[in-house]
């Protein structure tokens, strides 16, 4: 299968000898003005610093604490969402008996427990919303523009994919957007009525969400136990 890429400026795009590649690698802002304009600052603060050399005391009084200050929380959070092996395992069993590909597997298992800790959702819930909504495939997209592993709906949540830089072809950013729209969901409505309007239509019996939520449900019960340790806890089993 030809290889499918995804920007947000240029959109998805097949990788190789063609038109609309070709032109993304030569004037897309996102790969090449972004890495020019890194690049152009590296040098010109390399030309000052030599140019105006700074005494050592100061330089590292003011050095030590901006770059504290500076870390992302995300990064934090990220660190604390630590994938455990016993739960990831659980989940590659789970995957393995809907005869995903076994090169997938672990990266999806270890993408699924990480945002479940990140937003407190069920492993298992999360896998069974991503096996029906795309068997596990990373490239699935619908004719209605919802895309990747848990069909995030372009035309509704694109604006927050690109205003959050993520790549909704990688394996960990489509799992951890689509668990944040489902948590806000099953925080709004409950459980099952969350997973409903994550479907995409109301849960009014009527509209296909009932029949979803139940494929959804099947799944989840047949699921194996999958125990994950609370997001404050999570770094001590590194």
């Amino acid at each position: 299968m030809q290889p499918i890429a995804f920007c947000s400026r240029c959109r998805g795009m097949e990788v190789g000898w063609n038109k609309r590649y070709a032109l993304h690698c030569l004037i897309c802002r996102e790969l090449v003005y972004k890495s020019f304009k890194s690049f152009v600052l590296v040098v010109a603060s390399w030309l000052f610093i030599v140019a105006f050399p700074i005494s050592t005391n100061i330089g590292f009084a003011k050095q030590t604490q901006p770059e504290q200050s500076a870390a992302p929380v995300q990064a934090g959070v990220a660190n604390r969402t630590t994938t455990m092996p016993s739960a990831v395992k659980a989940l590659e069993s789970m995957l393995a008996d809907y005869d995903v590909d076994r090169a997938l597997r672990g990266r999806v298992a270890k993408a699924i427990v990480a945002s479940s800790v990140k937003y407190d959702v069920d492993p298992r819930l999360i896998a069974s919303i991503l096996l029906v909504e795309s068997r596990a495939n990373p490239f699935a997209i619908s004719g209605s523009e919802a895309i990747g592993l848990m069909q995030i709906h372009v035309p509704t949540w694109g604006a927050v994919a690109e205003e959050q830089g993520i790549n909704l072809f990688k394996v960990e950013d489509n799992i951890d957007l689509g668990v944040q729209i489902l948590k806000g969901y099953v925080s709004r409505f409950g459980l099952w009525d969350g997973v409903a309007h994550y479907s995409g239509v109301m849960p009014d019996g009527n509209d296909g969400s009932a029949e979803y939520v139940r494929k959804v449900q099947h799944i989840y019960k047949l699921a194996p136990s999958v125990k994950t340790a609370p997001l404050a806890a999570s770094a001590a089993l590194r």
